[in-house]
């Protein structure tokens, strides 16, 4: 029975860490998660600000995009940056 618990319990909370991602998002959701090891913080121990620009626009060079594309998807990775932000710079208990 304990088992059993400890494997809903497991199923459960990778059911919370899933998500769908629309096909024409999932290259702007690729790219932040390229990106994501580049935040910057305010000051020492401080607030997340936001991804570093330039780590996207080099990860954004991989693809093959014409100028407008690359705007596009700039707009997307930071309306994902923004609601990452939303969450992660939420006081802690």
């Amino acid at each position: 029975m304990e088992g059993e618990l400890a494997e809903e319990a497991d199923s459960e909370a990778a059911a919370q860490d899933h998500f769908d991602v629309l096909p024409e998002n999932w290259e702007a959701v690729e790219a932040f998660q390229y990106c994501c090891r580049n935040w910057i913080f305010k000051g020492i121990g401080g607030e997340r600000e936001g991804l570093d620009v330039t780590a996207i626009v080099s990860v954004l060079s991989l693809y093959e995009l014409p100028p407008a594309g690359k705007r596009k998807r700039l707009h997307q990775v930071q309306l994902i940056e923004l609601g990452a932000l939303s969450v992660m710079n939420q006081p802690r208990n």
